[in-house]
């Protein structure tokens, strides 16, 4: 018994010991896994070098994804730091749950802020180089299967813009004959998904579209000699902002209202919408004097055409710069505006900002210190333009230099009755290629030399300028640039509604589009282009000819009166719209996704536009035809041209003879904003 209880007691000890070690090891088992689970998520979040902010992520290696709230896919991807030097991000730092700060400490550092207004989540993303004034910063956004819009004027005029690439260039005004960023841009782009893309004025921008077919938007910002000259010595910055709507109209109004916050103040004068300009431009170039001008005005009262203003373009002064009648082709002005007026006209002339070094206005300009300088220098910096080699160019930033032009086009307006002014230039590539000046934003001369244009007439506001950065909020007409006598895509008539829409939806309803037939550089255009030319300005704010319907037949006589009534017709609906931009910034001129922004073909059609919500307007722009295929948002719309109702939708082979212009009328209202 004894030695049996024995090996009992020692069976039991084994025993305890053994559960004991069992229990033990299962506890140490468990707190092993729990203490690495919870340093792995310790590890993880240590060596997590992801943000997220509202419903937008940012990698470690930058890239981007951009959510709609609403939805579960990508409304914009993309790459910040695009380039081959690119580093992760190491660690984020949340300076609050709306903002997350990276940094290199090599040169640079990056902030990405979250904010949320009406229900509209924007990103602000802001680079900041610490070290090296050469530091290039790029970021690059895939454009993917979206459209886009804004901008920029453009020589082709792209719309939407991926329709054409654009290699990287410098995100200043430019006149667009040089294949560039046009001389009316402003930089916020809008996308059929519903993003808006605003970049900040500070930043030595270059953009790139669809470049080498890419499909990317790319944003860089860099100082280079010209034209980001860094007279303050900066370090570059890339600050811009995305946002996310529902639909293109949606974010266009948001954007509009945000980041632009200009409108117009006023609507130019009524008479400049209703009648058409007649400038000698492109009908007689620099042939022109003083009995020619006369029977100029003399021809338009025989054909019985009406007139807005007789405008006497390049070449009427002594010298370019000199702001006064050359006295051998014009050797009576007091006398000839005198005859224009008691025929009913009023009389412009065309002025731009460059003396040629022979004139008497260099020398006064350049002794007053008027002109552009040459870098680090007083004396004035010599540029060249197409009248001149060697000239100075006004220093439209100087108030006393503006001062002293415009006291130049008082002397105009009280010696010889000129009523108002045409002008020209004012792009940045115009400057010198180095100089000294008050503005660090190159598109700040442009802006200032658009607000002299104004400042010319203040009262009737019948002048017309072709530039535009910043400036929505002035009354005048801004006018394309230049275009060519042609069918096509290359500044020829395919661009003027691509333009047009352009211009409105950057905040510039009161559109002056070019001459009519285009400017006769290479060859006068033949009767078929300059009649469709005709109908498709027709419904456009403004009519402007040069090319004179007389020198055709009787039957381009006849259909010019015609569509010069039509507009005439529809001038009160003009006028109303303009009106309608005073107050909301709405453009007269509207692209079709403006009543149905999520409609593809709406989206994406750049031959035919609308005058407000209600009159759709498609004209023909193919040499030979005479027939197209027409386009009806959802809704019902009367047919004005052959009568009865249609529904939206394609209505394909839709006759259309030389003389007749397609347009409809909404009947039915729909939502714009579905």
């Amino acid at each position: 018994m004894g030695r049996t209880g024995g090996r009992v007691k020692i069976v039991a000890l084994v025993l305890v010991f053994l559960v004991v070690c069992t229990v033990v090891g299962v506890v140490t088992w468990h707190l092993t896994k729990h203490s690495y689970q919870k340093d792995d998520g310790a590890n993880s979040k240590k060596a997590s070098s992801g943000l997220q902010l509202g419903d937008t992520t940012v990698d470690e290696k930058l890239g981007v994804n951009i959510k709609r709230r609403t939805e579960n896919f990508n409304v914009l991807t993309g790459q910040l730091w695009s380039d081959p030097t690119r580093e992760n991000v190491k660690q984020w730092t949340k300076s609050s749950d709306n903002k997350g700060i990276a940094e290199w400490s090599r040169d640079r550092k990056l902030e990405v802020t979250f904010k949320e207004e009406g229900g509209v989540p924007c990103y602000r993303i802001d680079w900041q180089v610490t070290v090296g004034m050469e530091t290039v910063l790029t970021d690059c956004w895939n454009i993917g299967e979206a459209h886009w819009y804004g901008g920029f004027e453009d020589y082709y005029q792209p719309w939407p813009l991926e329709k054409r690439s654009k290699n990287l260039t410098a995100y200043v005004p430019h006149d667009s004959y040089q294949k560039l960023l046009g001389g009316v841009q402003e930089r916020f782009f809008i996308s059929s998904k519903g993003v808006g893309v605003y970049i900040e004025d500070d930043v030595p921008l270059f953009l790139s579209i669809n470049a080498f077919n890419d499909k990317q938007m790319c944003l860089q910002a860099k100082y280079v000699r010209h034209p980001y000259q860094n007279f303050r010595r900066r370090l570059p910055s890339l600050s811009y902002h995305i946002c996310v709507s529902e639909n293109v109209r949606l974010i266009h109004d948001y954007m509009m209202r945000t980041f632009i916050k200009l409108r117009p103040t006023d609507i130019p004068d009524k008479t400049m919408f209703r009648k058409p300009i007649w400038s000698t431009w492109a009908q007689y170039h620099k042939d022109i004097n003083e009995s020619l001008v006369l029977d100029f005005a003399d021809n338009i009262i025989k054909n019985n055409f009406t007139h807005s203003q007789l405008e006497i373009d390049d070449d009427w002064t002594p010298k370019y710069g000199d702001m006064d009648f050359n006295n051998v082709k014009f050797p009576d002005p007091k006398s000839m505006v005198k005859k224009l007026n008691d025929k009913g006209f009023r009389v412009t002339v065309w002025l731009h900002p460059f003396f040629n070094i022979d004139s008497n206005a260099f020398i006064e300009a350049a002794s007053k210190f008027y002109l552009i300088k040459e870098f680090d220098s007083l004396r004035p910096g010599l540029t060249s333009w197409w009248d001149g080699k060697l000239a100075g160019i006004l220093d439209a930033t100087n108030p006393e230099a503006v001062e002293w032009y415009l006291n130049k086009t008082k002397f105009l307006q009280d010696t010889y009755n000129i009523s108002s002014f045409k002008f020209d230039a004012g792009e940045v590539n115009w400057l010198p290629f180095v100089y000294s000046a008050s503005f660090d934003i190159p598109s700040e001369y442009t802006k200032h030399w658009a607000s002299l244009a104004y400042k010319s007439d203040t009262s009737i506001r019948h002048q017309e300028a072709r530039v535009g950065s910043r400036s929505q909020d002035l009354p005048i007409f801004i006018r394309m640039l230049d275009k060519d006598s042609n069918w096509d895509y290359k500044n020829g008539l395919k661009t003027l509604i691509p333009t047009a829409l352009t211009f409105g939806i950057l905040g510039y309803p009161f559109i002056l589009p070019d001459m009519i037939g285009g400017n006769a550089y290479n060859r006068q255009p033949e009767k078929e282009l300059y009649i469709r030319w005709m109908q498709a300005n027709a419904f456009l704010p403004s009519l402007q000819f040069s090319i004179v319907p007389w020198q055709y037949d009787d039957e381009v006589i006849n259909l010019t009166r015609r569509y010069i009534q039509l507009h005439d017709d529809f001038t009160d609906t003009i006028i109303k719209l303009a009106r309608e931009a005073v107050d909301t910034a709405a453009p007269i001129i509207r692209p079709l996704w403006w009543v149905a922004p999520t409609d593809e073909a709406a989206l994406t059609i750049d031959s035919e536009f609308l005058l407000g919500n209600y009159i759709l307007v498609a004209p023909v722009l193919e040499s030979g035809a005479r027939s197209r295929d027409v386009y009806l948002p959802p809704g019902q719309w009367t047919d004005e041209l052959r009568g009865g109702i249609k529904q939206g939708g394609w209505h394909r082979n839709y006759r259309v003879e030389l003389h007749e212009l397609p347009y409809f009328k909404r009947k039915s209202e729909i939502s714009v904003y579905v």
